[in-house]
């Protein structure tokens, strides 16, 4: 009984945990396995250069002990580099899948190891490509790695990742959980003092995008459209939560189109903001139609400032802005996973319905009504094609 106890335990600490080895061709793409991994919101918990005696005795361990899942290819080198990295919200697999070969215990970090093959192997044959890493793909695979590696540092790994996902725990009971991809954040909806309230919860050391949320707020004090917070934690933020009611006001709405357009009043609200955060030297990046709500009874809220950063400058005008254009490659700061997306056809045109030009000054409302009806035909096109290629995939697969 004992033993059961202490296995599960173990378990627990090791959940999130995963060893990444580093071989001799991939270790040139160090920073770019760092960027990935703070991207998909792991934290590294330990990293270091594998001695060169060791290196050759850890290939032949790798591939001869039983609980690793694959072999280790001659086409990369020895491993000369080492990471342990911890997820304190895991991507499971399907259960169908959890008792197959191979098994990954974090569906995350194969978006992680696929995005740094496609990375390394860009242009390469399909004879020169090689896998520039090994990853362990469970936690027996993840605490056999640590007692061949580093056995005198699992006490401080276990008390890292125990701190870690005591850090990421809701402090409020849960009632729903609304989270997307938890990269940077969970959000849920809880019970706060006895009333509903949505709960932001960020991941340990990204506290940066908590502070960017708090300072939206504080800059943004004046705009009745910048969503309110309840209370500031050490690593949570607590929201009002409203009532959104977005679907019934968008309109007109194309034929075949998900969605109907954004009314025009709320579109100046949205070019309102945007300028306010301009003029004070920041850009509202990342900021998108998903991020606005509408409430009944408190009008249109702005619900999501994570990538509130400094711009170059203090700007009074709209041309350029981070929202409706590209992001311009001297910027440094951080970026949302689909920053290489257009930032207006894509993402803003399908809900304004109007040229961005038309989105950069105040014009005359039956103007715009005028260009909107216009917008409903390549709107309907795109919709047509959409519906239409949706039911040739329907086709396909039965």
């Amino acid at each position: 009984m004992m033993n059961k106890q202490r296995d599960v335990e173990e378990q627990e600490w090791l959940t999130g945990m995963a060893v990444l080895v580093i071989r001799e061709r991939g270790l040139a793409y160090l920073d770019v396995l760092h960027s990935l991994l703070d991207r998909y919101g792991f934290n590294i918990l330990h990293e270091m250069t594998i001695q060169e005696e060791q290196r050759k005795t850890l290939a032949q361990w790798i591939d001869g002990v039983e609980q690793v899942s694959e072999k280790w290819p001659d086409n990369a080198g020895l491993p000369v580099y080492f990471l342990v990295v911890h997820d304190v919200h895991p991507v499971m697999e399907q259960p169908s899948s959890r008792e197959a070969p191979g098994r990954i215990d974090n569906a995350r970090l194969l978006t992680v190891e696929t995005l740094l093959n496609q990375k390394v192997n860009k242009g390469r044959s399909s004879q020169e490509q090689y896998s520039p890493l090994y990853l362990s793909r469970n936690t027996t695979d993840t605490f056999e790695f640590l007692n061949q590696i580093v056995p005198h540092r699992i006490d401080k790994l276990r008390t890292a990742s125990q701190r870690y996902n005591m850090q990421f725990r809701t402090p409020y009971p849960v009632l729903a959980d609304l989270s997307k991809q938890v990269c940077r954040a969970k959000v849920e909806l809880v019970e706060f003092h006895g009333t509903e309230a949505i709960c932001k919860t960020f991941r340990p050391g990204r506290e940066r995008y908590l502070e960017r949320e708090v300072q939206a707020r504080e800059l943004g004090a004046s705009l009745p459209e910048v969503s309110r917070l309840l209370e500031v934690g050490p690593h949570y933020l607590v929201f009002e939560r409203y009532s959104n009611s977005m679907e019934r006001i968008l309109s007109p709405r194309a034929p075949f189109s998900p969605h109907g357009l954004l009314p025009i009043w709320t579109i100046e609200r949205v070019r309102a903001v945007i300028l306010h955060y301009r003029r004070l030297g920041y850009e509202c990046i990342d900021l998108t139609p998903q991020d606005l709500i509408y409430d009944p009874c408190q009008g249109l809220k702005i619900i999501d400032f994570e990538f509130l950063q400094p711009g170059t400058e203090e700007i009074e005008t709209l041309k350029g802005n981070y929202a409706w254009y590209a992001v311009p490659s001297r910027f440094k700061g951080d970026l949302p996973l689909l920053a290489h997306q257009g930032s207006y056809h894509e993402r803003w045109f399908p809900y304004t319905g109007l040229p961005r030009t038309l989105c950069l000054n105040k014009l005359p409302r039956p103007i715009l009504t005028m260009v909107r009806s216009m917008a409903l035909v390549p709107l309907t096109l795109d919709g047509l094609r959409r519906v239409s290629w949706q039911h040739i995939q329907r086709l396909v697969r039965n």
